[in-house]
């Protein structure tokens, strides 16, 4: 730990001054590290109680060093009551030696002889021979260095770790280090898991055991850079997630407050550890950030540049100051990126392009680099460059996409299937129609090769194929992959229904459909499926081909559960004998079927089918389960028909399981209904439709006035339950429902609806990409002048972006509704402004709104992935500090609604005030 990054951040006004390292023993003789100076711990001399507050003033708010002198006073605390020397009162007198952690009993001369002895021997056996010879002598820390040293064998190619694995003698060293990890030093422990990590042969308690050692015993706070670095590579390699995030928040710690003093090599071996191990704070990357600039980064090396690349763009952290520095020192320059072998070289291409940074100039030296280097390519590096690009939609030098396929098509047969799918996804995105398409087909058939494909592979291949407008090959992947015994998924589904659903063909939509029906392995969900294909061929004009499949649906008393509540309203709109609309609410039908509901809807549903996201609330064998009882609920307990009762049973259904449920009920069905009512829209784009909810509470808004409703949905199963929801209701000649990603969809609702049809947007997607698809809709004209623009969730858990996107872009007029999250009891904002088709484009953001974009996708993912949820007290921390940071670029809008209120109730009045404001009429 560098003490310097504390000294400016001590707490008490104090500050701690460090001379030497902390790992040097009492002795002073030479360690197996060399000899170094005694720690000794100083509190400068503080001025008047005038001139400490003149300088806490002068201190900046927030960011990382507002964290730092937060952990500085923890780990000084933790420093004094560690310490068996340390003044009375718990005071550090001045000058006065101080020990940070018990120190270790002293050691023989014959142990120092012995490290050094070890740290000489080159080989494997001599190393081993060494410990048969002096075991009963050797004390823990030659153990230490003895593990240390076999590892460097292993690095160096001396070592031959099958013959190690089965020694005598390195199971032995591996007990003893384990009885001695109390009485090592914290550079001991870091590279003891350095060396397990290096060797693979690793005892799992021994490792773990190591870690905490490590991270629970306070060793860390004297832990020196390059060890924590060491500490911090070897510990990816913990695979339970939640316990390796909770191992990196300790190793954060010293980073934060030390990264300041960390030479270069330790600051880009701490990035990649950091990312490899998924952990996202922001603290941690702005503090490794910070200390890159105090290094000349021409000094970098390739695999550097390209580590720290991969690092912050793999956890999504965009740091445009430290990317525009290596693009200016390394990136633009023909003669440095010439030293870039293949994989840092398209790793860092890559990194790119997951924050979407882009330097043309850069990306142009990269790509003609890549294309001397083809010979040197494997398939990885062929997918990833041409992946890069087509995510920036950069078309590189001219020519360089065809040369780069063309390059890679002599080696098509060493591509594995994700691979495959990349490439191919990349060249459609870029419109590039290449024979590499056409052999990607052929290599496809093989069942081998394509038994390997996973549900986002052949998703993306379904993607390219429609993209190019080549429906046929869409339909030949489907039928190679229908002959694989693994299942195609919710994401394989999702690509190929939605290209069923563009197309003209209702054959191949309806046995896309059907595929889908096959592979789910609950009857429920079996007949949900085929409803909704029932549907579709209602709405393409196809009544007794919904008829047919229909009647193929009754199961009869073998599969009773094949025969729902929606299936008899759909048969009773289809039958000329029955209301074309709806059936009688107390029609005895009904009733019978809600009758032989009651019993069997709560029973776990087993989708068989894999998630689009397996979060900790979808996964496994229950993925889909809550979504698809509360279809159930609405059908045992709500009147057909009746839109109102669908949706209080949606929320009665949640609340008495105490089960959250991601739908805007409360006071946020307010302001969705009453923004649909005011805006008279002629068509409302939802984006994210879930159980549809929503799309409920828009449908009824706008039936008043014939508006219709168009529903977005990326999961094929959401889809298909909130086509059951929006039928059983009675608003299917209201609500379309479109299956697939915004970038493909939106151009199919320009051919549906026209230009400029678009008088509402409400988003409920992902936060920080409600920008991005806003501004897609913008570019393709659908959106009308004065267009109501609404999201949800924008301060849980956050979209910045969006709300400068509204503020300083072609809008007016923006406003935040305080709204209490359904269930949960807690603050959250929805967002709205009123579109100007002749405002100004929108302004480039501050640097910090992407980082307060990266902590909000932060705790997203703590929410969804982490075995824990996040705390109420969470939550509200997290709100703080989001709202802090608004404040900070204001960028932070009108506001209204619970916010301040003593009785916190959101009423219509309350959003007529709104559209009174903007100038807008209101309707009666």
């Amino acid at each position: 730990l560098s003490l310097a990054a504390a000294a400016r951040t001590g707490s008490n006004g104090g500050a701690l001054a460090a001379e030497g390292s902390a790992e040097q023993e009492a002795s002073g003789q030479p360690s197996f590290y060399g000899k170094g100076p005694k720690l000794r711990l100083q509190r400068q001399q503080q001025g008047s109680e005038r001139q400490q507050q003149q300088q806490q003033r002068q201190r900046p708010k927030g960011g990382t060093q507002t964290v730092r002198r937060a952990l500085s006073a923890e780990l000084a605390g933790q420093h004094a009551d560690a310490g068996p020397t340390a003044a009375a009162g718990g005071q550090i007198t001045p000058g006065g030696a101080m020990s940070v952690l018990p120190k270790r009993a002293p050691r023989a001369a014959s142990c120092y002889n012995l490290d050094k002895e070890i740290a000489a021997c080159a080989s494997q056996d001599g190393v081993l021979a060494i410990s048969a010879r002096e075991a009963a002598v050797m004390d823990g820390a030659n153990w230490a260095n003895l593990v240390y040293a076999l590892a460097h064998c292993r690095k160096h190619g001396t070592g031959d770790q099958r013959s190690l694995k089965f020694d005598s003698r390195w199971m032995r060293a591996m007990r003893e280090t384990e009885a001695n990890l109390v009485s090592l030093t914290a550079r001991d422990t870091a590279n003891v898991l350095w060396s397990l990590a290096t060797l693979d042969l690793r005892s799992e308690s021994l490792f773990m055991e190591a870690a905490d050692a490590l991270c629970g015993s306070g060793k860390l706070s004297v832990c020196d850079p390059v060890s924590v670095s060491k500490a911090a590579w070897a510990l990816t390699t913990v695979k339970e997630r939640d316990r390796r995030l909770g191992i990196f928040n300790h190793l954060a710690v010293p980073v934060v407050l030390g990264a300041d003093a960390y030479p270069l090599g330790a600051i880009t071996m701490t990035c990649y550890a950091f990312a490899k191990a998924d952990h996202r704070d922001g603290d941690v990357y702005e503090a490794l950030s910070s200390s890159l600039a105090n290094h000349p980064l021409e000094e970098l090396r390739p695999i550097d540049v390209c580590n720290v690349v991969w690092a912050f763009c793999t956890v999504g952290y965009r740091d445009d100051q430290l990317f525009d520095g290596l693009s200016v020192s390394h990136l633009s320059r023909e003669a440095s990126v010439a030293e870039f072998n293949p994989q840092d070289l398209t790793n860092t291409t890559w990194g790119f392009s997951k924050v979407l940074y882009t330097n043309a100039v850069a990306m142009d030296v990269l790509a003609n680099e890549g294309l001397r280097k083809t010979h040197q390519f494997k398939a990885i590096h062929f997918s990833n460059l041409l992946y890069s690009f087509a995510q920036l939609r950069l078309c590189g030098p001219e020519g360089f996409l065809h040369r780069l396929a063309d390059a890679a098509v002599p080696r098509m047969d060493s591509f594995d299937p994700g691979n495959l799918a990349i490439a191919v996804w990349a060249l459609a995105m870029q419109q590039v129609d290449h024979v590499f398409l056409d052999k990607a087909l052929e290599i496809m058939k093989s069942p081998k090769f394509c038994e390997q494909f996973t549900s986002r592979s052949l998703s993306m291949l379904f993607l390219a194929y429609f993209r190019l407008g080549r429906f046929t090959d869409v339909d030949a992947v489907l039928a190679s992959a229908m002959l694989r015994k693994d299942p195609i998924g919710a994401s394989g589904f999702s690509a190929v229904i939605m290209a069923a659903e563009q197309g003209v063909d209702a054959v191949r939509e309806l046995r896309v459909q059907q595929a889908m029906a096959d592979e789910v392995a609950d009857d429920k969900m079996r007949a949900a499926v085929c409803n909704a294909a029932a549907i579709r061929l209602m709405k393409r004009g196809r009544p007794e081909e919904a008829r047919r499949l229909l009647n193929s649906m009754r199961g009869g008393e073998e599969h009773p559960r094949r025969w729902t509540a929606v299936s008899e309203l759909l048969l009773a709109r289809i039958d000329s004998r029955v209301a074309a609309v709806a059936v009688d609410a107390d029609s005895s039908g009904i009733d019978a079927l809600a009758a032989a509901f009651v019993e069997s809807w709560q029973a776990p549903v087993q989708s068989g089918m894999h998630p689009m996201a397996a979060t900790r609330q979808n996964e496994g064998p229950h993925a889909y389960t809550r979504e698809f009882m509360t279809l159930q609920a609405v059908l045992c307990t709500a009147p057909a028909g009746d839109v109102d009762a669908c949706m209080a049973a949606v929320e009665q259904f949640a609340e008495s399981r105490s089960m959250w449920l991601k739908i805007t009920a409360w006071e946020k069905a307010t302001v969705v209904h009453e923004v649909a009512r005011l805006s008279v829209p002629g068509v409302v784009v939802e984006i994210g439709a879930y159980v549809g909810y929503s799309a409920m509470n828009l449908g009824r808004a706008v039936r008043q006035h014939g508006g219709r409703v168009a529903s977005i949905e990326v999961d094929p199963i959401h889809a298909t339950i909130v086509r059951n929801m929006v039928e059983y209701a009675g608003l299917t000649d209201t609500v379309d429902v479109w299956t697939g990603f915004c970038y493909d969809v939106f151009p199919h609702l320009l051919r549906e609806y026209g230009p400029g049809s678009i008088g509402m947007v409400f988003m409920d997607q992902k936060g920080t990409r409600f920008h991005t698809d806003l501004e897609r809709l913008r570019e393709l004209g659908l959106l009308a002048d004065g267009a109501v623009v609404l999201a949800d969730n924008v301060l849980k858990p956050g979209a910045p972006l969006y709300i400068w996107h509204l503020m300083h872009g072609p809008y007016r007029h923006c406003v935040t509704v305080s709204v209490r999250e359904f269930l949960l009891q807690s603050e959250d904002w929805m967002v709205m402004a009123f579109h100007d088709a002749a405002g100004p484009p929108v302004a480039d953001p501050p640097l910090y709104l992407h980082r307060l974009a990266f902590d909000s996708d932060a705790f997203r993912r703590r929410s969804m992935f982490d075995g824990v949820a996040p705390s109420k007290a969470d939550w509200w921390k997290f709100s703080q500090s989001f709202v802090e940071g608004l404040a900070r670029v204001n960028c932070r809008p009108r506001q209204v609604g619970l916010h301040g209120r003593e009785n916190p109730v959101l009423t219509p009045a309350d959003i007529e005030g709104i559209f009174r404001a903007a100038g807008r009429a209101v309707p009666p």
